[in-house]
């Protein structure tokens, strides 16, 4: 894995603000559940898939929610009468850069010099991002880690607790190539800035820029030369 690094991505990804707080932590009865909320249970963060409304005899209702935990993607279903409340928590998107990995294999990114704590460090450990993230991601990088701020309950054994979670890396990305190689019929490049390595065409040279396409399947391609 890439060892934490200094420098700057500048010129790769134009900076863009911070997401917008999507809601505030309050408790909510089961039959205004939505898809997209993110509700706290038994200290884990979870959310909403679906909601739906099951009679049961006359004049009563429960309510299936299906959810999905935050980070890890473990299903989980949960049926609650009408009168059922829950904790939706606050959460919001926020825009970081990645500044490496460290020696304790711990993902880092830090907060940009515009925000308001410009320089804090915020760590995720490797091994749980995907891992075309693992390879892919590199020093200077923007990217959105979801950002759940719990009220009172006590989460992972310290009350009041920040959760980082689900890093979105950009779509693409363009990385300088180190090493040519082949694989079998294949022409390799691996890269200075990161540990990925992708099938490329005849024309790529060491030392040039090629654009890197990060595909919603968690796999990645070769999308041309550098503009």
């Amino acid at each position: 894995m890439l060892r934490r690094l200094i420098g700057s991505a500048a010129g790769n990804q134009r900076e863009r603000p911070f997401a917008a707080l999507l809601s505030p932590s309050r408790d909510i009865f089961s039959d205004k559940v939505r898809a997209g909320m993110i509700l706290q249970l038994d200290k884990r963060f979870f959310r909403v898939v679906a909601n739906a409304r099951s009679q049961k005899g006359q004049n009563a209702a429960s309510y299936n929610i299906k959810l999905s935990e935050v980070g890890t993607g473990k299903k989980k279903e949960v049926t609650a009468g009408q009168g059922h409340d829950f904790t939706e928590v606050k959460a919001e998107r926020v825009r970081l850069l990645f500044s490496g990995f460290d020696d304790n294999d711990m993902a880092c990114f830090v907060f940009p010099e515009h925000a308001a704590e410009a320089g804090k460090e915020i760590n995720i450990p490797g091994d749980s991002l995907p891992d075309v993230q693992q390879k892919f991601l590199c020093t200077g990088m923007p990217v959105d880690l979801l950002h759940i701020m719990p009220d009172e309950e006590v989460v992972e054994g310290e009350k009041g607790s920040d959760f980082w979670s689900e890093v979105v890396m950009p779509t693409s990305w363009n990385y300088t190539v180190e090493k040519v190689t082949l694989k079998g019929m294949y022409k390799m490049a691996s890269f200075i800035e990161c540990d990925g390595l992708v099938s490329v065409n005849d024309s790529v040279q060491l030392g040039e820029k090629i654009k890197i396409v990060i595909r919603p399947d968690g796999t990645a391609a070769f999308s041309g030369k550098a503009s």
